[in-house]
C-alpha cells in the first residue's frame, strides 16, 4: 500500500519492466550525463569476468570496447562522476574511470621509477655542477623521482649562451608512461619542476624558467587505491575516497576535464587516517554540513550494536610569515551513530537518513551554546519490525528519496534484500511496511525528455514503479497480494470494556477487481476471531447506443467500441459477530487488476461499561 493523501490508501503502484532486459546477471550501476546526454553504464558478469555495458534511456546494451575492460563480477560497482570522467569503486579493484568523452577507460596503475638520465653538458668550461631527475607520468598520476643523473665543469646556468652552452639529457623509457616531467637542482638538494615531454630526451638551453613552487616527488601518485566508497565535491571538483584500512583520500581541488584525481601529496592531494586502529571501520563519505551549517566533508564510520561514529573533515589554514599551509582538520560530529549500508543513506532535507542497525536516524541540528548535529531515531513506531532485519546483510540495503518519501529496500529475516520500508517525511515520517520486492538496487532515472522513473533492479529485471500505461496491482504479468489494516479499536482508555459493533462501513473510492474487507475481534475470554467480512467485485455497465442513429445503420450492423463505465464510490459493510473487548480490520485484494482508494472506515456501536474482559487465571 501507500498513503498517496492524508488518511487514504492505495495499492501501491506496480512494477513493468523499463526498457530493454539484461540477458547478463548485472552487478553495477551508474549513471552519468555528458554532452547534453544522460546514460546509465551497467556492470556485468560476462562469463565470469565484470564488463562495462552502456544504456540510454532504455535502449540496446553496448559494451565497452576498451581492453580493460574487466573487473571483479563479483562485488557490486559504483561511480561518481567529475567532469567528464565516471570514477568506479568496488572495494576490490584499484581506482579506475570512464572518459566519457570516448568511453575509454582509464586504471590507475603504478609506473616504474624512472632511472637516472644521461646528462652531457656542451659549451664553455665551468665549475657549476648541474643536477636533473625524471619522473613518468600517466593519465592518473606521476611516478616518484628517480635517482639525479648530472654533469659537472659547467657554467653557471643563467651565463649560458643561447645556442651555444646547453645539456643533452636522455633517459630510458617507462613502461606505460605517457610523458615525462624534468626536474632540476644545483645542489642535488631540491629538485624544481623544469619541463614535460612525451619524448625519452630533451635538450635544456637554460632558457626554460624554473618553477620553484613545484618540487619532485618522493612518492608515487600512479598506483591508485581501492575505495569502497567515493564523493566528489561539486564546488571544485574534489575527488574523496575512503579504503578498508581507514584511510580518507582526497584529490588536488579543482580537477579539470583533461586530468585525472591525483592524490600526491606533492601536487595538492593525501590522505588523512580516521579511527585507524579503532573499533570502528569508515564506510561512507558525502558533502554535507556542520551543526552551524557550514559545508564540510562528512565521514561515518559503523560501530557495532547499532552505534558508530560521525567524522567532519575542513581544510583550514595556518599562515607564518610569507608561508601558508593548508592542511586537513578531521574532528568528530555529536552524534553518534554511524550507517550500516551506505547505498541505503540518503540525503534529504538538509539531513542524512540512514539505517544504523539499531534503528533509523536523521542527522538534525540542536541549539546549544553552539549548534551541534544530532542523530534522532525516526523509527519508533516500527520498533518490533526492526528486530526482524539481518544486520550481517544490512550493508546490502538501499534507498532513494522521491516525492518526500525515503525508500528502504531491506533484508528482512534473509540475506539478500526481500522489502522495501518507505517513511513518508511530508507526513510526520509516516512508516508504510512493507511491500515484498526483492530489489538488489533502487533508483531514480531522468531520461533525456525529461520524465523521471523510479527504478528498481528485481532479480535481473529492469523494472519502473509506474500507474501510467500499467496493469494495476500486477509486478512484470505476475498479480500480488496488498493490505492495509488497523489494530485495534478499544472502547476506553484501559482496553478493558467490552463493546458491541453494529456496523462497519468502508468507503472504496474507483474500486476496481476484487477487494475484501475483514473484521477480527478480541471476545471476552481473550479469543480472537474472525468476526465478519464483506467483498466488492469490480461490475461494468455499458453505455448507450448515443450516436447509433437508425438513419445510418442497420439492426444488423456492428456499432463499433461501446464505451463502458465502472463505480466511482463502493461500501463494504461488516456487522461483526457478539461483544468484543476489541476490534481490528483490514482491507486486501489480490488479483491483477484490483484497485481502490480507501478513504473513510467507520465502526457504529457502544461501549458497555458493565461489562469487562475476563480471561480467567
Amino acid at each position: 500500500m501507500e498513503i498517496v493523501q492524508d488518511y487514504i490508501g492505495r495499492p501501491r503502484p506496480p512494477l513493468i519492466p523499463y526498457g530493454t532486459q539484461p540477458t547478463l546477471p548485472i552487478t553495477g550501476r551508474m549513471i552519468a550525463r555528458y554532452g547534453g546526454s544522460r546514460k546509465i553504464y551497467w556492470m556485468m558478469d560476462d562469463s565470469g569476468t565484470g564488463k562495462i555495458y552502456k544504456q540510454t534511456d532504455g535502449g540496446a546494451f553496448s559494451v565497452l570496447s576498451d581492453a580493460d575492460n574487466s573487473y571483479d563480477e563479483t562485488v557490486w560497482t559504483m561511480g561518481v562522476q567529475a567532469n567528464s570522467k565516471l570514477y568506479l569503486f568496488n572495494g576490490s579493484d584499484k581506482l579506475s574511470y570512464i572518459n566519457l568523452a570516448t568511453d575509454a577507460i582509464e586504471k590507475y596503475a603504478a609506473l616504474a621509477t624512472p632511472g637516472a638520465p644521461t646528462a652531457t653538458y656542451s659549451g664553455g668550461v665551468g665549475a657549476q655542477t648541474h643536477y636533473y631527475k625524471i619522473t613518468a607520468n600517466n593519465s592518473v598520476g606521476e611516478s616518484a623521482a628517480g635517482v639525479s643523473g648530472n654533469d659537472n665543469a659547467a657554467k653557471q646556468r643563467d651565463n649560458w649562451v643561447s645556442g651555444t652552452d646547453y645539456i643533452s639529457l636522455s633517459w630510458s623509457a617507462v613502461a606505460g608512461a605517457t610523458s615525462y616531467t624534468i626536474y632540476y637542482s644545483g645542489d642535488n638538494l631540491t629538485f624544481n619542476q623544469l619541463y614535460t615531454t612525451t619524448s625519452t630526451s630533451w635538450v635544456d638551453y637554460g632558457t626554460t624558467p624554473i618553477n620553484v613552487y613545484k618540487t619532485a616527488p618522493a612518492g608515487n601518485s600512479t598506483d591508485g587505491p581501492v575505495f569502497n566508497w567515493m564523493y566528489v565535491d561539486s564546488r571544485n571538483s574534489q575527488v574523496y575516497g575512503i579504503t578498508s584500512d581507514n584511510k580518507l583520500y582526497y584529490s588536488a581541488s579543482g580537477t579539470e576535464a583533461n586530468t585525472s584525481a591525483d592524490f600526491s601529496p606533492y601536487n595538492g592531494g593525501g590522505w588523512v587516517g580516521i579511527d585507524i586502529g579503532g573499533d570502528t571501520q569508515l564506510n561512507y563519505v558525502d558533502g554535507f554540513r556542520n551543526g552551524k551549517g557550514d559545508p564540510v566533508i562528512t565521514v561515518s564510520a559503523r560501530g557495532s550494536a547499532g552505534l558508530g561514529k560521525l567524522f567532519h573533515l575542513s581544510f583550514e589554514t595556518i599562515t607564518s610569515g610569507n608561508s601558508s599551509i593548508t592542511f586537513p582538520n578531521v574532528y568528530e560530529a555529536n552524534g553518534q551513530a554511524g550507517t550500516y549500508a551506505p547505498r541505503a543513506t540518503i540525503k534529504e532535507r538538509d539531513s542524512l537518513w540512514y539505517p544504523t542497525g539499531e534503528t533509523f536516524k536523521a542527522t538534525g541540528t540542536s541549539q546549544n551554546i553552539v549548534n551541534i548535529l544530532t542523530t534522532n531515531t525516526i523509527a519508533q513506531v516500527i520498533e518490533p519490525d526492526l528486530n526482524n532485519i539481518s544486520l550481517a546483510n544490512l550493508h546490502k540495503a538501499v534507498g532513494v528519496a522521491y516525492r518526500d518519501r525515503l525508500y528502504f529496500a531491506l533484508p528482512v529475516g534473509s540475506t539478500e534484500n526481500n522489502e522495501i520500508w518507505y517513511c513518508d517525511i511530508a507526513r510526520k515520517n509516516l512508516w508504510v511496511l512493507r511491500w515484498p520486492i526483492a530489489a538488489k538496487d533502487l533508483w531514480l532515472y531522468e531520461d533525456n525528455d525529461g520524465v523521471t522513473h523510479f527504478c528498481a533492479l528485481v532479480g535481473n529485471r529492469i523494472l519502473e514503479f509506474t500507474r501510467a500505461g500499467s496493469q494495476p496491482h500486477q509486478d512484470d504479468g505476475t498479480a500480488w497480494r496488498s493490505r492495509i489494516g488497523f489494530s485495534s479499536l478499544v472502547w476506553d482508555e484501559d482496553g478493558i470494556n467490552l463493546g458491541s459493533i453494529r456496523n462497519m462501513y468502508f468507503k472504496l473510492l474507483f474500486p476496481k477487481g476484487t477487494v475484501t474487507a475483514n473484521a477480527t475481534g478480541l471476545s471476552r475470554k481473550g479469543v480472537t476471531t474472525a468476526v465478519g467480512s464483506d467483498e466488492y467485485t469490480y461490475i461494468v455497465t455499458e453505455t448507450a447506443y448515443d450516436e447509433w442513429f437508425y438513419d445510418e445503420f442497420e439492426y444488423d450492423d456492428d456499432p463499433g467500441p461501446v464505451d463502458s463505465y465502472g463505480k466511482s464510490v463502493a461500501v463494504l459493510r461488516i456487522r461483526p459477530k457478539g461483544l468484543l473487548n476489541q476490534l481490528d480490520w483490514d482491507v486486501t485484494a489480490d488479483t491483477a487488476g484490483s484497485d481502490y482508494f480507501l478513504s473513510a472506515v467507520n465502526s457504529r456501536g457502544w461501549s458497555i461499561d458493565q461489562l469487562t474482559i475476563k480471561t480467567g487465571g
